[in-house]
């Protein structure tokens, strides 16, 4: 259009000039001489000007990669053993730009519940020396918060947070190139590690012979069949550290639980790991609920959808082919015993069932003593699919043989955090195990039983006792629930 333009005035400069020679040339074309350098200057500020801009756009897309490199950095970072558990604390330092917390309660950036207040949960945490830590050989927290990627990008970490109730960690980083800077925030599942989950827990309440494990032979089971004991109260005390099965050192843990070759053990029957290591378990036990005195007969009790239903008996004393149904087809059932013990004899049985199709879980049934309250079973009885905590008392099994549907040599088919586990001997000339509670020696004996406890693959429904225990949970971050760049 420009060009046109400067044409039509041409043409008319020189019909001008011919006809009337007037001497307006050299004006006109100073004049034109101008508007072609000023279409010049313009074009080369407007191409200068595009140049800065993908130039600038480069940079800010080197920066968001250098970011999601940033990302890639730190996940690794927390996925160290050592690090795992920051996942699940809080580090939110001030921006020096706002004054304020980079994402707040939120965990939203720039919401608007940033404070002035430093969070930091992460600096100078360290849980190493507190138990059973070191059998799991784990150190203190070590997280660089900053480094480099390349020769020209730099990032940070600046914040993150954890979702308590929804399981879920907001990552905050900076990437850096060339001075462009580029935060992004991604949200991700954060779920625990339970490996080394504890399947037996033996409790040791400050008194020397609490705590201790006497197998005898007889079998744990199941991948999560992890035992945690007392080395103060095992039969070889200088023992501090974990074998699992197959270890060098595993015939002297063994000898320690009392299923060394002087019980009568022929071999190695248990699946999982032992650590000598006393973890204190403080689980809520607050009796509530619907009050059934003492059962001594068939019963079935069922869980109420959207909630835990809670129970309260006094005694438990079945015997013949009397069986306790626990129905946790629509929630949760909580039976607490606040009289003297449980009693299985003959083929009794206390069942955790489902009717509708799915399979049972263990923390759905959950059996919990108030003080002293032992659980006893004799014959070919059961409790299957529950979660025990005697934390004043003991779990006995003296039976001759298995009793639990489904084909597991076990009598118990859950997880156990009591004070002790107690094994009858397979042979007379098996060693003793002193009981302090009566001042004498346990020397029942069940000639040939072999039958023990299962531990279920699955114990997802029990993480919430994590926050009821010193065990050195690991954790490890899951799927990505969101990215987002943040302006």
């Amino acid at each position: 259009m420009l060009v046109k333009c400067i044409c039509s005035i041409l043409d008319r400069h020189r019909f001008y000039a011919s006809s009337k020679n007037s001497g307006f040339a050299l004006p006109i074309a100073i004049a034109l001489g101008l508007v072609m350098i000023a279409f010049a200057g313009t074009s080369l500020l407007v191409a200068q000007n595009d140049r800065n801009n993908a130039v600038q756009r480069r940079a800010s897309g080197a920066s968001t990669l250098v970011s999601d490199g940033a990302i890639a950095r730190a996940l690794l970072e927390l996925s160290k053993p050592n690090n795992d558990v920051l996942l699940v604390r809080n580090y939110d330092p001030i921006d020096s730009k706002t004054g304020k917390n980079y994402l707040g309660a939120d965990a939203t950036a720039k919401s608007g519940d940033e404070s002035a207040a430093t969070v930091d949960q992460w600096t100078g945490y360290d849980p190493s020396s507190t138990s059973c830590f070191q059998q799991l050989g784990r150190g203190a927290p070590s997280i660089a918060l900053t480094g480099t990627i390349g020769v020209n990008e730099t990032y940070s970490i600046r914040a993150y947070r954890y979702d308590k109730q929804n399981k879920i960690g907001t990552l905050l980083v900076e990437g850096n190139y060339k001075g462009q800077s580029s935060l992004v925030a991604v949200t991700l599942s954060i779920e625990p590690v339970l490996d080394d989950f504890p399947g037996v827990l033996l409790k040791n309440n400050g008194v020397h012979w609490d705590g201790k494990l006497a197998l005898r032979n007889r079998s744990i089971l199941g991948r999560i069949g992890n035992v945690y004991y007392a080395p103060l109260s095992s039969a070889d005390p200088s023992l501090v550290g974990s074998s699992a099965p197959k270890d060098s050192t595993r015939l002297s843990y063994l000898n320690a639980i009392w299923s060394g070759p002087n019980d009568g053990s022929t071999s190695d029957t248990v699946e999982g790991k032992l650590f000598a290591c006393q973890l204190k378990p403080t689980v809520p036990v607050v009796p509530q609920g619907t009050i059934l005195g003492n059962v001594d007969t068939t019963l079935t009790l069922s869980g109420t959808s959207g909630k835990i239903t809670h129970y309260q008996v006094q005694n438990i004393n079945l015997f013949n082919n009397h069986t306790l149904t626990v129905d946790t087809t629509h929630g949760p059932v909580y039976l607490y015993i606040s009289g003297g013990m449980i009693s299985l004899k003959n083929t009794a049985k206390i069942l955790n069932i489902r009717t509708d199709g799915q399979p049972p879980k263990v923390g759905d049934l959950r059996i919990m003593g108030l003080g002293d309250n032992a659980i006893r079973f004799a014959d070919t009885t059961c409790i299957q699919n529950a979660f025990v905590y005697l934390p004043s008392d003991q779990m006995e099994i003296f039976t001759s043989g298995s009793g639990c549907p489904g084909g597991n040599n076990a009598n118990f088919e859950g997880v156990a955090w009591v004070e002790e586990l107690l094994f009858s001997k397979n042979a007379a000339s098996n060693r003793d195990v002193h009981l302090y509670w009566t001042n004498v020696q346990n020397t029942t004996v069940t000639p040939a039983a072999k039958s023990g406890i299962a531990v279920p693959d699955d114990v997802s429904s029990l993480t919430d006792l994590i926050d009821y225990i010193d065990w050195p949970a690991r954790y490890r971050y899951g799927s990505v629930k969101n990215w987002q760049r943040v302006n």
